[in-house]
């Protein structure tokens, strides 16, 4: 069985997605061979991507910019600061002065990936850009911060008209250390997550300390992927190169770059980004898919099968992936079908807002509009957040209006 309908690139606080064709068999191998290649024989010239609709244009952030804190913020940061003696209170004040910069607070929006002196400026941001401008502000005021990958299972949404899977970063705030002088033990505080998303907090997922230099990475895989959704194929590469300069070691990146050659013909050189990605990351889910996608184009079925089969043994147990699954048959009008996988996202747990939501949506689209009330309800029960809540609030009322009119 085919498991996938997508080939997926990755974005943090977002991954992109691409139809696949159906093709002959043939008979070849059942393995794979990730292996770490060098790096240059991977990359090829930037004029493959450039035409009349795709250029460079827009210069590349460079990694000092992407921290940069405006000076008015620096001042005032230091001003409100220094009335607070403990760490809890200085981490409150932190985020305190990131929700003033808005009147009902900074606007999570997991489209938007900007620099802290942007966000600051748009009032608006995805969880890596709040993460980079609450490091900022802590690093400005002497605080000791480290990001984190949090390994969230794997979840997709839709937007720019293409599938996105989402990953997730937060910060760790580090107590001072206090030194015993008389018997010269350290003594450790606890320390204090800064998350920007209530269930990444509510599911306490595993984290992995990782660097600025990969924060950077995860900046411009970001920004190659919104010029790829747009396009701007020489632009997504300049980004990409850019990741690949800061940070060579970031599985990602390959995986990510490897859909853009792909599109371009550049098969042999896609399956070697691939290779690549895996011999950094070999456990990768997606990246296994996107191979597994890329062998299916080829005709190597075989091979394809095989790793489909590994990569839905790991994804049989995901409700975000049946939910993805849900919404893809939602968009090709196969309503009944989303349905099914929405109730089977539901099955596996109880508290998906969204799956609630497409419930809601694909029995009103069949006209059962007490099932749709039914289930937008739940849905209102279940979200995280006031601004889920609202819309669901909002859906609510229109529905009963239709209702009425009935």
């Amino acid at each position: 069985m085919t498991i996938q309908k997508l080939s997926t690139q990755t974005l943090y606080c977002w991954f992109f997605a691409l139809i696949s064709l159906s093709l002959l068999t043939q008979c070849q191998s059942t393995e794979y061979q990730p292996r770490l290649l060098n790096q240059d024989t991977l990359l090829v010239s930037a004029e493959t991507f450039k035409n009349a609709n795709s250029s460079v244009n827009h210069p590349i952030e460079k990694a000092d910019d992407i921290f940069q804190l405006p000076e008015e913020a620096k001042e005032q940061i230091h001003k409100l600061i220094v009335s607070y003696r403990t760490m809890p209170e200085q981490t409150r004040a932190v985020l305190k002065f990131i929700a003033s910069y808005a009147d009902t607070g900074l606007i999570y929006d997991n489209s938007a990936t900007y620099t802290a002196s942007e966000t600051l400026r748009y009032t608006r941001a995805n969880c890596l850009s709040l993460s980079i401008l609450a490091y900022s502000l802590a690093k400005e005021v002497g605080i000791d911060a480290n990001f984190q990958d949090v390994q969230i299972p794997e979840y997709w949404t839709s937007q720019l008209n293409q599938t996105w899977l989402n990953a997730h970063v937060n910060l760790r705030i580090k107590q001072r250390r206090q030194v015993d002088n008389g018997m010269g033990v350290v003594m450790l505080g606890s320390d204090f997550i800064i998350d920007f998303d209530p269930y990444s907090l509510k599911k306490r997922f595993k984290t992995q300390p990782i660097t600025e230099q990969r924060i950077v990475a995860m900046f411009y895989n970001n920004k190659a992927a919104f010029a790829f959704a747009e396009q701007n194929y020489a632009q997504a590469y300049a980004y990409y190169k850019a990741a690949i300069k800061t940070d060579p070691k970031f599985a990602v990146t390959w995986s990510n770059l490897g859909i853009l050659y792909r599109i371009h013909n550049l098969n042999d050189l896609a399956e070697n980004l691939y290779y690549h990605s895996l011999a950094l990351e070999p456990d990768s889910i997606n990246t296994l898919s996107n191979l597994a996608y890329l062998y299916r184009l080829q005709n190597k079925l075989n091979l394809a099968d095989s790793l489909e089969r590994k990569v839905t043994k790991q994804r049989e147990t995901n409700p975000y992936y049946y939910l993805m699954l849900g919404n893809e048959a939602y968009i090709d009008q196969q309503y009944r079908l989303s349905i099914q996988h929405y109730k089977k996202s539901l099955s596996l747990d109880r508290q998906n807002h969204e799956a609630y939501f497409g419930l809601a949506k694909s029995y009103f689209i069949l006209e059962q509009l007490p099932q749709a009330e039914r289930y937008l309800t739940k849905a209102k029960q279940h979200a995280l957040t006031k601004q889920d809540e609202k819309k669901y609030q909002n859906k609510l009322n229109l529905l009963n209006q239709i209702a009425l009119a009935y």
